[in-house]
């Protein structure tokens, strides 16, 4: 049935599974619409908004302080685990803390140069390797007990839980295109790690995740991480998930945080068409 809703804000509206066909949302405000299973057939959303409604930015904003607190937590254990180490009068610990110091740098720079995920599944792997290896040749040769290995085993897990979870929750901010809400978050995780205790080392890894992550969403090769981010912000966004879109014009529309998974999307028109932070799953069929 064809309703005429041009120029209308309908934001948050649910159209779950109606018959809309041949309706006209031109110019419409449809951020955080539903209309998941909607008969959508020849259907006008020329120059419609969709996306995240202003109150569900909020909601992610605090999922997203959350998570990156969180961070900032895992980035104290972690500086002031390193700063035990080298500081031990256990030379064995304190060559450990050392080495542990260089694998941070190197991490750290395969991930600004490669993406996060690159370092994550080449050099964090074979950091683990080379940590097993050697614990295992010093226990064995009666050189030392382990505890070093252990111990930078442990730092290494902290270091990518770190990585991981600040790099969801700010790519999550980012997806909101806020650069403000952005360095909010970096600092935040930043300065709460400090303030417990982490130290200038506890900043420095704070910052240098939101670095990290901040290129995670322009970086296609951390499909990963970028895609848990996206996902949680579009499931606030306007959702057209298994709605009939056949013929449908969406012409001059801006599309953000958008579903359209298993939409029929035949005949669609995509002229002039702004479209971001879109799941790479999906962005094949918006062409």
């Amino acid at each position: 049935m064809s309703v005429d809703y041009s120029q209308k804000n309908l934001q948050g509206q649910r159209f779950k599974a109606k018959d809309l066909q041949g309706s006209d949302f031109s110019g419409a405000d449809l951020r955080g619409a539903d209309f998941s299973f909607a008969d959508l057939k020849g259907a006008c959303f020329s120059g419609a908004k969709q996306g995240i409604r202003t109150q569900s930015k909020i909601y992610l904003f605090l999922f997203a302080l959350v998570l990156s607190l969180l961070s900032g937590y895992v980035a104290m254990l972690t500086g002031t685990t390193v700063q035990k180490m080298v500081r031990s009068d256990d030379w064995r610990l304190e060559t450990s803390g050392y080495m542990l110091l260089a694998f941070f740098l190197v991490f750290t720079g395969v991930a600004l140069w490669k993406g996060l995920a690159v370092a994550i599944s080449r050099v964090m792997i074979a950091l683990f390797a080379i940590t097993i290896l050697l614990g295992v040749t010093m226990y064995l040769s009666g050189v030392g007990n382990g505890m070093g290995a252990l111990y930078s085993l442990f730092v290494l897990v902290l270091m990518t839980m770190m990585f991981v979870i600040g790099t969801v929750a700010r790519t999550t901010i980012g997806t909101l295109g806020s650069n403000i809400l952005f360095l909010t978050i970096a600092l935040g995780g930043g300065m709460f790690g400090k303030s417990v205790g982490g130290g200038i080392g506890t900043v420095v890894m704070a910052l240098a995740c939101a670095v990290i992550s901040k290129r995670a969403l322009k970086d296609k090769t951390d499909t990963l991480l970028k895609g848990i981010a996206l996902s949680i912000s579009t499931w606030f966004g306007t959702s057209f998930a298994h709605a009939d879109l056949s013929n449908a014009d969406f012409s001059d529309s801006e599309i953000k945080n958008t579903n359209f998974l298993n939409a029929n999307l035949t005949n669609v028109n995509w002229n002039n068409t702004k479209k971001h932070f879109i799941l790479e799953s999906q962005r094949e069929l918006l062409k």
